[in-house]
Parts: C-alpha cells; sequence; structure tokens
C-alpha cells in the first residue's frame, strides 16, 4: 500500500483543495489497477514517513504485529485503521440480527485476537439519555444551533459531568477515553479545545432562554409543585489576576482562600432540587442583597395562585427581605437571626417530637407572634457536633491565649501595653464564635504588661452550642413537623453546591475573562440538571449514592473493537459492548435503560 496525495477543486467556488488516500495495487485481467481504500484528510507525521506508515497500516489490517521506533507513527498507525474499522463495522449487519446456524462460525487464529481501544460507556449512556429526556437537543435546536453545534453541546456539557475539566482536558477526554463517539456516531478524533470554548460561549449567550425552557420541560417530566423556593449562594475562587473580570473582588471566602479573588454563585431551586435560575455576582457581594433581585427575575413565573414558600438560610434572612417576599405575596420559612423570644417562654412539657428518618431526636415548641409562627427546636446530635465543635475552638483559643501569656515572660518580650492589647484584640477576632464568652485580663505596670488571665462564662456559652435555634415563618397554619420538614429542604440546596463543588469541578475557575468565567459555571449548572435528573430516579429506588461514586461504578462498562483473523485469512472486526455487572444491571433497571447501550456489530474483510 502506498499514499497518494490528490488535488480536488470545489465546482462551486473553485477553491483548490489537498487530500491524500490510502491505495493498494491488485491486478485485474493481465491489468494492474489502483484501488483506493480510504481518504485520508489529515495526516499528523512528516512526508518522508508516508511510506512507512501505509506498511504499517497494511500490516495491521492483515493481523500483523508492527514494532514502532516512533510513538506519533504507532499513535498515527493506529489512528488510522481505528478509522478504517469503523468506517467497515458501521456498515456492517448487527450480529444480533443473524440466524444462530452453522454460518455463524468462524475457525480463527487464536494469536490474531486483539482488542482495541476500550473506552467506558456506561457513566456515557446514562448521562446522555437524561441530556436528551430533559429535552437539552430540542432547547438548541430551537435556538437554530446547527447539528455541529449541538454535538459540541453535548460534549461541553456531558463532559464536565463525566470527567470535570478545564475545556482542554475535556478536548483530551473525547479523543481517548470516552464512547461517546459511538454514542452519538461521530468522529471525535479531530476535536479542538477551541470548539468547545466557542460553544460554551455561544450556551451562554441563550442563558436566560435555555433556564426557562429546562423549567418547563421538568415541571413536566416531573410533575413538579413549584409550592417550594430555595434560595442559597456560594463562591468560588478564580487563579490569576483577573483584571479583565469586574466581578472578580476579594470577599469571604467559603474555602479559605483569601488569597484568590472570588465569584459568587446563587441558585434558585425547587423542591426536587432543580435550579429554576442561577445567577453569577461579585465575590464581595452582600448575602442579603441578592434575594431582590432573584426573586425578580423568577415571580412572572412563578404561579402565585398557588401558596408559594420561599425557603432561605440565616445569612439572607434579613428584615428587609423579609417584608419583600410578603409584598411579593409569597410565604418565608428562615432561621431567626437574633433570638425572638425571651428563654422563659421555652416549656419542656410542651415540647412535641419531630419524626425523622435518621435516629436523631429532635423536639420543638411552636409560638404565636403577631404575624409569624416561631419554632423552636433542638436537636440530640446538633447538640452532640456543637459542643464537640465549642470544645476544639475553646482549646485553640486558650491555648494562644497562653502562648501570650507565657511569652511576657521571656527575656526580649515585648511588653508595651497597648502592643499587647493588639496581640489579644487579633486573637479575639480571630477566635470571634467564642471569645465572646471570655473575659481577658491583662496584669501591667507603669504601661507594661506583665500578666494575662482570662475567665470563661460557660452557661452562656452552653447555652449557644446547645443545638437548638429558632424558626420563623409567615404560615400561621402549619404543624411543627411540616414547618420543619420544609426548613430541611435547604439540605437540597447545600447538597446541590456539594455536587458542582465537588463533582463537577466548579472551584477553581481558570478563566480570566468575566464572560468566559461566566460561562463556566452555567455549564456546571446545567452539568447539575442532568446529574439532579439521575439522583431523583436513584432515589425513587432506595439507591443514595452520589455522582462521583457513580461515574467510577459505571466506568467499568466499556466499548472496544475485537479484531481477529480466520483461517481464509480474512480480517474479522467486532464492536461490542461487555456484559454489565449485577451492580450495572442495578442502575441501568432503575433508571430504565437498555443494559447494552449499543448492539453488536461486526464486519469482515480480507487485505490483498
Amino acid at each position: 500500500m502506498y499514499i497518494r496525495e490528490v488535488t480536488t477543486f470545489n465546482a462551486g467556488s473553485g477553491k483548490q483543495y489537498n487530500e491524500y488516500r490510502l491505495c493498494k495495487s491488485v491486478r485485474n485481467d493481465k491489468k494492474v489497477v489502483q484501488i483506493t481504500v480510504m481518504t485520508m484528510r489529515d495526516i499528523r507525521v512528516p512526508k518522508v514517513l508516508w511510506n512507512t506508515l501505509a506498511n504499517a497500516i497494511e500490516a495491521m489490517m492483515k493481523g500483523q504485529q508492527v514494532l514502532f521506533n516512533d510513538p506519533d507513527l504507532q499513535n498515527e498507525a493506529e489512528r488510522w485503521f481505528d478509522a478504517y474499522l469503523k468506517k467497515n463495522t458501521r456498515q456492517a449487519e448487527p450480529a444480533s440480527s443473524r440466524p444462530r446456524d452453522n454460518s455463524d462460525f468462524e475457525t480463527i487464529s487464536m494469536g490474531s485476537v486483539d482488542l482495541r481501544h476500550p473506552r467506558s460507556i456506561g457513566a456515557e449512556h446514562i448521562a446522555l439519555s437524561n441530556y436528551r429526556e430533559l429535552g437539552f437537543d430540542q432547547i438548541f435546536t430551537e435556538l437554530g444551533f446547527s447539528k455541529r453545534h449541538r454535538q459540541d453541546a453535548i460534549l461541553s456539557i456531558l463532559g464536565r459531568m463525566l470527567d470535570p475539566g478545564s475545556e482542554n482536558s475535556t478536548a483530551e477526554w473525547a479523543r481517548h477515553d470516552t464512547g461517546l463517539d459511538a454514542l452519538l456516531d461521530i468522529d471525535l478524533s479531530k476535536l479542538s479545545h477551541n470548539a468547545l470554548y466557542r460553544i460554551t460561549d455561544k450556551i451562554y449567550r441563550h442563558k436566560d432562554y435555555i433556564e426557562r425552557r429546562l423549567r418547563e420541560n421538568e415541571r413536566s417530566i416531573f410533575n413538579l409543585g413549584e409550592k417550594i423556593v430555595l434560595y442559597d449562594l456560594t463562591n468560588t475562587y478564580l487563579e490569576g489576576i483577573c483584571a479583565a473580570n469586574h466581578k472578580a473582588r476579594f470577599g469571604r471566602s467559603k474555602e479559605k482562600r483569601s488569597d484568590c479573588r472570588l465569584m459568587t454563585l446563587g441558585l434558585v431551586l425547587d423542591e426536587l432540587g432543580f435550579p429554576k435560575r442561577s445567577k453569577v455576582m461579585e465575590g464581595s457581594v452582600s448575602e442579603p442583597g441578592t434575594l431582590k433581585t432573584m426573586i425578580d427575575g423568577l415571580y412572572d413565573e412563578l404561579d402565585i395562585h398557588k401558596p408559594v414558600t420561599v425557603v432561605i438560610d440565616a445569612g439572607i434572612s434579613s428584615q428587609s427581605n423579609l417584608d419583600y417576599i410578603k409584598e411579593r405575596g409569597l410565604n418565608y420559612i428562615c432561621v431567626a437571626r437574633n433570638k425572638p423570644i425571651p428563654s422563659e417562654w421555652i416549656d419542656e412539657s410542651k415540647f412535641v417530637k419531630i419524626p425523622n428518618k435518621s435516629k436523631n431526636k429532635i423536639w420543638a415548641q411552636s409560638f404565636q407572634q403577631g404575624n409569624e409562627c416561631i419554632l423552636y427546636c433542638t436537636s440530640e446530635k446538633m447538640a452532640e457536633k456543637e459542643q464537640a465543635m465549642k470544645v476544639k475552638f475553646c482549646a485553640r483559643y486558650e491555648t494562644e491565649l497562653d502562648k501570650l501569656n507565657k511569652s511576657l515572660s521571656s527575656k526580649n518580650a515585648k511588653r508595651k501595653l497597648d502592643y499587647v492589647r493588639q496581640r489579644e484584640g487579633r486573637l479575639k477576632e480571630r477566635f470571634s464564635s467564642v471569645s465572646m464568652f471570655y473575659t481577658v485580663y491583662i496584669d501591667h505596670s507603669d504601661d507594661k504588661a506583665t500578666g494575662l488571665r482570662y475567665e470563661c462564662d460557660h452557661t452562656a456559652m452552653d447555652l449557644k452550642y446547645s443545638g437548638s435555634y429558632f424558626l420563623r415563618t409567615s404560615l400561621m397554619d402549619i404543624s411543627e413537623d411540616q414547618l420543619w420538614d420544609m426548613y430541611m429542604m435547604l439540605n437540597t440546596v447545600e447538597g446541590a453546591f456539594r455536587t458542582l463543588k465537588s463533582d463537577l469541578n466548579l472551584r477553581p475557575v481558570y478563566h480570566q475573562l468575566e464572560s468566559r468565567s461566566e460561562a463556566h459555571l452555567f455549564i456546571a449548572v446545567l452539568a447539575y440538571h442532568v446529574v439532579n435528573a439521575v439522583r431523583i430516579k436513584l432515589k425513587d429506588s432506595d439507591i443514595s449514592i452520589t455522582w462521583n461514586t457513580l461515574r467510577r461504578m459505571m466506568r467499568s462498562h466499556i466499548i472496544a473493537h475485537i479484531t481477529m483473523q480466520n483461517k481464509e485469512g480474512e480480517n474479522i472486526s467486532v464492536r461490542l459492548c461487555s456484559n454489565p455487572d449485577d451492580n450495572h444491571r442495578e442502575i441501568y433497571k432503575a433508571l430504565n435503560l437498555n443494559h447494552n447501550p449499543l448492539p453488536k456489530t461486526s464486519s469482515k474483510f480480507k487485505v490483498v
């Protein structure tokens, strides 16, 4: 075999193109004719190696083992041999449709059997099926996306689910590790990360339309009542200076990355955890100041004829926000920022036990105060957790105070009273959660500190770390357990952020442009729509696992090409999926998916 360079012209534009053909010479009626085996549009090795490349491809077609000294040449030969197998396999009749008779048997050379390029197919099958069920393809078609752009959108969104990373790493994953090309029947060997950058930008330009259509589809598929709206926000840190990103600001990092600029992501979720609306805000934004914008953007689509309740955490439940929610005709549930009732009102004899699925013991007492219902809750597990936190924080604070006191007795210590007070004030700020219960005395003489003592009000501290809290709601006719259950739905928001951060690689963000950073976060939110759909279906079958665990579990369900030679010297190529394990079958059954994502196909060809 050899490679021939051919020049062709476009009849319409007259533009000249070069293409390359893998050819072989055969004798036909005393004549030697040249036959094109396949067209090769881009060859990635120098022209001086083309003859060696052609010989290597021919040997691989004959089932012979080839020894390569050049890894680039080996990769190129395997790439074109795989392209040849795929071309022949696609034209083959599925083996499962053939009758099971003696014609189906072959005598093969065991030494010629080769397994080529296994690819993960299990997690891809799950992600793609739910992606299509949520109507992403239809949404992008409505937006006028071409077939190529819709395919790139699948890679961008599902890539964030299946192998979270940058666009560059997603392109690498698509070229070498995933079976999505078989599921989509496309060639990903030439995929560029620039195509993923472009499609991400294109998707983000239609953010509002995409979110609205997803809300409609999810409302229909999952029969959402939309009686509960959950709202919370988190921040993510950015690497680099981000000079072109005006939303990248220094602020309080929830990852303790005070050295990096931040961006804030706010999410409005429904009762099943589907994002109804997302918004990227400045990293230094005040939590209470974000609620109005999110509610205003969603208000027109809420069915106000239904009793819609907004559930928010203490960080957002300022009095102005609660008044605003009422003005919009909505109800609210939140954690009280302060103590709304005196301690003497609490009567343990009137406690109501809150039923819950865990072994936690929870008691509550409700109070009517003006136009609000106040629920006092105390949790045994929360009390244990808070007590452990109290012991840890107190031990650290007291250790630092003891160090400061000991340093005053050293020979070269700085004992100036203002300086020592400044050091003590920094410790107080650093351990603000417990330092408020301590009284620190600095002994001094002639403006020189001589010692340090402290006392702790353990009674007041135990009240704070008692595992108790107050809930406020505008719902007046609600029982204690209903109110507690509705507030516990905020765990859905925490679970969403946990999935975004740990499973979908929300942080850090490496993009330097504001639009690219926002698009990066939006793709993660779109991927979470699909993850949440899978999570809900599995939960209905009593399967509670994280997406990361599911992804790792399903990675062992693969697709591969098996090549071999029969005794007539013909090459046989079979593409098939591995048999699913029991845990794979359990997941597929819960999701109502076929255990075999792709049918077995085979082809037979002879190299002369």
